[in-house]
């Protein structure tokens, strides 16, 4: 406490909440891990490689990753597959396509792939958009990263046209339902996948 014209003021640091989204009080945002979104640059194919696998592969919630009669290294070089083949089309520069990567410390710790349905116009009268894959990497988890990639994708889209916009997620991935909720999507629809190996 400190003094100042007769009156008692509090000169103590205050604490402010940490926007990393886990709520916690710190002294200072120095103690916090702030991350940043920013698109998508040379270089983040490698990073993507590495975090798919891990994002969708550890709860085993992904479609692949849930299903236990696929080989695990075929399933992992997948995801890896997939995350390369969104980068190679960004770099290319595919229209209706763009990656916005999470950042922390200078790492990349997550990202988001968004896209525009240009023929959907044509027959609904309006622009679709989707999310088409998004993925953080676990150790990253419960941090508000996915809610804020959620956020620029939908930003990204809108200011291409789109008006209508979808993302299809596992049911049981509450955590990735909880981001794309926090932005304003609901649930519309459910499925479910069988499979099996013929002999």
């Amino acid at each position: 406490m400190g003094v100042y014209s007769g009156k008692l003021i509090d000169v103590r640091p205050r604490s402010v909440i940490c926007h990393c989204g886990r709520g916690r009080k710190v002294e200072d945002k120095r103690g916090c891990k702030m991350f940043k979104v920013r698109p998508f640059k040379d270089g983040d194919e490698t990073h993507m490689e590495e975090i798919a696998p891990e994002s969708f592969m550890t709860l085993g919630l992904a479609r692949l990753a849930i299903d236990k009669g696929l080989p695990r290294d075929k399933v992992r070089e997948s995801y890896r597959r997939e995350a390369r083949g969104y980068a190679e089309g960004v770099k290319r520069g595919e229209k209706g396509m763009a990656i916005f990567v999470a950042e922390e410390e200078g790492k990349a710790v997550g990202y988001i792939v968004v896209g525009v349905d240009q023929r959907s116009a044509e027959f609904w009268g309006f622009t679709w958009g989707s999310i088409i894959s998004l993925a953080i990497a676990p150790p990253h988890w419960g941090k508000g990263i996915a809610t804020r990639l959620v956020a620029e994708g939908l930003k990204w889209l809108k200011a291409q046209g789109v008006k209508y916009a979808q993302v299809g997620t596992d049911q049981n991935n509450i955590a990735a339902i909880r981001a794309y909720e926090n932005n304003g999507f609901r649930v519309v629809y459910s499925e479910v996948t069988l499979s099996q190996f013929l002999k």
